[in-house]
């Protein structure tokens, strides 16, 4: 039985985070990545089952966008210094026992070996969070799936296009030129300034579902933490900075606390002690959330 795009959005939206039925309904979806693909790389990297691994190519950014969480790295000294695509190979290529590498940025196709990056992989199921640069279209034309499985999550962030002079039919001829084989996805993040409705109509004539995603932003967090200094949290989404430093979640990474190089690091499901819960991105283990 045939599903319509906009039908599959429609369910997947209510399946958080990531939703499997995205794979399902795209591409065959791949289980955790197995030992033995991990052993043709060199020494394998146990993840102990984590769901997610998150990495982070690049932190900077072509768009400003107030809630996004970043804010408290683009005026940090020393900036994250990135490796090239090799180093990353390196390593991602030896893990196992994980279902999803999700590719975050600042954004990611910035990142200037991204190609060489994604044509490396084996054997994923990848996710990649974009607003699509103007000047990087052309890049998108030299990624292959191989045997991965891929998905480009396409954001359109209207205050900030606005700014830029990329109206809608712009945005959306660009999107078209993203080859189907990358299985692209338009989202807007859904804030108070914008009307959802007026812009997904203006997507639906122009023939993209684009879907709506919820912007949980650290002031909004903030009023969670008036309650509670400290959250001990049981994160299973290890997080890997530009130059191969791996942090606990994306608080301690944007701050440059505690990091550790990705060979010295020990991926296992402990809990940590968390000053700073709420003042980054939404935060998909709240229910392994202690709160002291």
């Amino acid at each position: 039985m045939s599903i319509s795009k906009k039908a599959r959005f429609f369910i997947s939206k209510r399946i958080s985070p990531y939703p499997k039925i995205k794979w399902e309904l795209n591409a065959e979806i791949k289980g955790s990545r197995k030992l033995r693909h991990a052993l043709k790389y060199g020494k394998p990297i146990n993840l102990w089952g984590k769901s997610h691994l998150h990495i982070y190519p690049v932190l900077e950014c072509n768009l400003q966008c107030y809630f996004c969480q970043n804010r408290f790295y683009v005026d940090k000294e020393p900036k994250i210094k990135f490796k090239p695509a090799k180093q990353w190979l390196k390593y991602l290529n030896r893990m196992y026992n994980v279902h999803h590498l999700d590719i975050n940025g600042g954004e990611p196709m910035l990142y200037p070996e991204i190609v060489e990056l994604l044509n490396g992989l084996r054997n994923w199921n990848i996710v990649i969070f974009t607003n699509m640069p103007r000047n990087r279209i052309h890049t998108f034309q030299e990624i292959y799936p191989n045997n991965n499985n891929i998905m480009f999550c396409v954001s359109y962030h209207v205050l900030e296009e606005e700014k830029r002079g990329r109206d809608i039919a712009e945005f959306v001829k660009d999107f078209k030129t993203i080859p189907k084989r990358l299985n692209p996805t338009a989202h807007i993040i859904d804030i108070p300034e914008i009307s959802y409705k007026n812009i997904r109509t203006a997507f639906a004539k122009r023939g993209i579902f684009i879907q709506a995603s919820d912007a949980i932003t650290p002031t909004e967090h903030n009023k969670i933490t008036d309650n509670f200094r400290v959250v001990k949290c049981k994160s299973d989404m290890d997080t890997i900075a530009p130059d191969l430093k791996v942090y606990p979640c994306l608080a301690f990474m944007l701050r440059q606390i505690n990091g550790k190089y990705i060979s010295d690091y020990k991926f296992t499901n402990e809990h940590i002690f968390c000053g700073f819960y709420g003042l980054c991105g939404p935060c998909s283990t709240q229910k392994d959330i202690i709160r002291l």
